[in-house]
């Protein structure tokens, strides 16, 4: 692999990350590991690029029940140097590998015209585990109708594209649809609000290989799920699965 090819996608990579341009007024919610929710926030994400396009300012600004507001910067990201990985309307970032004594935390999620979904799980150092929902829309607080679980739904039928942490992007080739519940019955698996489910490990360790997924019920016809995976030096790629139906 040369380096033309490394920065070829690199630099779709952040074209990829473009497409999230905007503000994204969002709910925030906390849950358990009963996927009880244990509480919420308000929080909008905006992304800007710069007039020249070489930087992406991004900050947060959340407004919490008790109307206390925070404002947090990030960045600027300069092109095409981000951390996360941009799979068409998918994303994904997070930690590399798993350090004894330290968090490990990931989020992945998809945007779909103007909505938004991802899942954020963070392994913190005293063995406990906690899970963020972001639910958001583009310009402005919507309210969707609910939609049954997925497994509920019938005729799946996808596609599987990965993405290496060097941002090469392999062919898309069809894959069988699987429950996700049945991806690992070891594992920690919610079906929680606006369509989003995971699947992960209730702990993990070192020198271990497992995956983290997370999946998007968008409309009764569309399911997306994305999936960090692991080997026993680190992370290894990220899949995105499209279905159909």
């Amino acid at each position: 692999m040369n380096s033309d090819t490394i920065t070829n996608a690199q630099l779709q990579n952040w074209e990829n990350f473009c497409s999230h341009i905007g503000d994204w007024h969002g709910t925030w919610n906390v849950y358990n590991l009963e996927g009880e929710l244990i509480r919420s926030h308000q929080c909008v994400r905006s992304f800007h690029l710069s007039s020249d396009g070489s930087e992406m300012n991004h900050q947060n600004y959340s407004t919490y029940a008790d109307g206390t507001n925070k404002l947090e910067t990030y960045g600027p990201h300069k092109k095409p140097h981000i951390r996360s990985l941009h799979l068409s309307d998918s994303f994904s970032w997070g930690s590399q590998e798993v350090k004894s004594g330290s968090v490990f935390f990931f989020e992945t999620g998809f945007k779909h015209q103007d909505r938004r979904r991802s899942a954020v799980a963070r392994y913190n150092e005293n063995g406990t585990l906690d899970i963020l929902i972001i639910s958001e829309h583009l310009g402005s607080q919507v309210e969707e109708p609910a939609l049954p679980p997925a497994n509920e739904l019938s005729g799946w039928q996808g596609i599987i594209t990965k993405m290496s942490p060097e941002c090469i992007v392999s062919p898309a080739v069809s894959t069988s649809w699987i429950q996700l519940e049945d991806l690992n019955k070891n594992y920690l698996t919610l079906c929680l609000k606006d369509g989003v489910s995971i699947s992960i490990p209730k702990y993990i360790e070192s020198e271990t290989e497992f995956f983290l997924v997370t999946e998007w019920l968008v409309n009764s016809t569309l399911l997306l799920r994305g999936i960090r995976h692991f080997d026993i030096s680190g992370f290894t790629s990220f899949t995105l699965e499209v279905f159909n139906r």
